[in-house]
């Protein structure tokens, strides 16, 4: 068994056929540095080639990819998955513990980073079996270190990536996509988007969020060109609009939530981002507000709405927003829309599986993956089987409502639903109304518990210009049943995490710091 060699791997595939084409067109840009379809297949070529003279491209043995540069660890990731060397992104923005804690569940594994990043990771490459740091001219240096060759009890065969998700739970969970997951999630993305090679798209997110995967992949399975963004670039609507204006980007990708942050900073200038043709939007819920405010920002382009969890491989449905019909929104939401080519939906309600209603989300296809690693139990229980076909099915813990002939909506998480004094209310319901009586889009909903665990109440977190606790009780009060009125209520700035979202586990831990502690 071994890893994906080169003549297999689909996305060398694509550069290689159309080299006499596209090989001097722009794949990747950052700031002012261009690299070409030719430079980038010769990067792919020779890193590989340093990992077999080495001896350590082995079955089974990862590379780590660590970097503070946003362009340094796209880059590492991307000539990887060209060449389908098995990897897994480590960021350093999040805790170190919990870089060390992906890092730690490898016997066996190699690691890739830059001379800047390398110093700050010396407690994880004490124990790689190689380390390579890539300079500014894209020159290696290794250190071997041989007593580091543990075996592996992962089977890591057409293995992509892995990217590992914590969900509600706080625990990483390692999520391994295979070659085929992702060739149907490229295949599927492109008929969908109808995408050019004359298009450009930013690439603003993390590492280690799903997003990045469609970031990076979509343009070079279509001969496009990915934009990589710094941090500075995403301060303020007048910093993206020179990235913007700079890369010329036409396709745009984000979650609802930064959106928001743009929009409550627009104030101070009147900024547009032109240029882009095309926006998607996923990993969130996408309240009608938000998209109001981004056909504002980006009054040229078409929204797409789309909704797909990491074990799924980045999106499995989706639907054109931006003229929404009435059926489009529910709850002031929009649609998640339909499922694409070769994905199944079903909702699981009180044991049964079935193909509409109202339950939780059951996801079938060829973007699903095979199950977590070392985890046998989490496996039996987010992977069912449809009881006809066999088909395997991943739980997303989604609830949501299909409909045959009209638009499937998500209705919010299944551990998002609150029991109040007896009264059960989801949290995206309660956002829905309070939008409908405060004009701000920028909210956040927590449960307050007491020391039993009982959810005692909600705290409202809310951000925005002109605003006054007096008049928000007030115009709550209008909307709200008794028991779901907010305890209290804080005004000022909302907090993002890594991935953009509203960061609900640090609001979470702010309003139960005594139960927490």
């Amino acid at each position: 068994m071994t890893n994906i060699t080169p003549n297999t791997t689909p996305l060398l595939k694509t550069i290689e056929d159309n080299l006499a084409h596209y090989g001097d067109a722009a794949a990747v840009r950052f700031r002012h540095l261009e690299i070409s379809y030719r430079q980038l297949l010769d990067m792919s070529t020779a890193l590989r080639a340093l990992l077999e003279k080495q001896g350590h491209l082995k079955p089974n043995v990862p590379v780590i990819t660590c970097s503070r540069s946003p362009f340094f660890s796209n880059l590492f990731n991307l000539l990887l998955g060209i060449e389908g060397i098995t990897y897994e992104p480590i960021s350093l923005n999040e805790p170190f513990d919990r870089a060390e804690a992906k890092a730690g569940k490898w016997q066996a594994f190699l690691l890739l980073t830059d001379a800047e990043t390398a110093s700050e990771l010396s407690a994880i490459s004490e124990r790689a079996a190689l380390t390579l740091v890539c300079d500014t001219d894209f020159n290696y240096t290794t250190t071997e270190r041989p007593d580091n060759t543990g075996k592996n009890p992962f089977q890591l065969e057409d293995c992509v990536y892995i990217l590992s998700t914590s969900g509600s739970t706080g625990v990483p969970k390692s999520v391994p996509i295979k070659s085929d997951n992702l060739q149907a999630y490229l295949s599927a993305a492109t008929r969908f988007f109808d995408i050019h090679r004359t298009d450009r798209f930013s690439v603003i997110h993390d590492v280690c969020f799903d997003f990045n995967i469609h970031e990076l992949y979509v343009p070079i399975h279509n001969h496009a060109c990915l934009c990589v963004a710094e941090k500075s670039d995403l301060l303020s609507p007048a910093t993206v609009e020179n990235f913007v204006d700079k890369h010329q980007i036409s396709f745009w990708s984000c979650v609802p939530s930064f959106i928001n942050h743009l929009n409550q900073l627009k104030k101070f200038g009147n900024h547009r981002f032109n240029s882009i043709r095309k926006t998607m939007i996923c990993g969130e819920a996408f309240p009608m507000v938000i998209q109001q405010a981004w056909r504002e920002l980006a009054p040229n382009s078409r929204i797409f709405n789309l909704y797909g969890p990491t074990e799924c491989t980045v999106s499995v449905s989706g639907k054109e927003v931006t003229h929404p019909s009435d059926d489009d929104v529910l709850n002031g939401v929009l649609t998640i829309g339909n499922a694409w080519d070769d994905t199944t939906f079903y909702v699981l309600s009180e044991g049964h599986i079935s193909e509409e209603g109202h339950g939780e989300l059951l996801v079938g296809g060829a973007q699903v993956f095979d199950g977590y690693f070392r985890d046998g139990k989490l496996c039996r229980d987010k992977l069912v089987e449809e009881p006809l076909s066999g088909q395997l099915l991943y739980r997303t813990g989604d609830i949501v409502e299909l409909s045959p002939g009209k638009p499937n909506h998500y209705l919010g998480r299944a551990d998002d639903q609150l029991q109040i004094r007896g009264h059960r209310i989801q949290k995206n319901e309660i956002l829905h109304l309070i939008r409908q009586a405060v004009p701000c889009s920028n909210l956040a909903v927590v449960e307050k518990n007491s020391t039993n665990g009982t959810t005692v109440g909600i705290v409202l977190f809310i951000s925005g210009e002109g605003l006054n606790e007096v008049d928000i009780r007030h115009q709550v009060a209008t909307v709200l049943p008794s028991y779901a009125l907010p305890l209290k209520i804080n005004i000022g700035p909302i907090p993002l995490n890594k991935n953009m979202k509203v960061d609900h586990k640090s609001l979470f831990q702010q309003v139960n710091a005594e139960v927490v502690s």
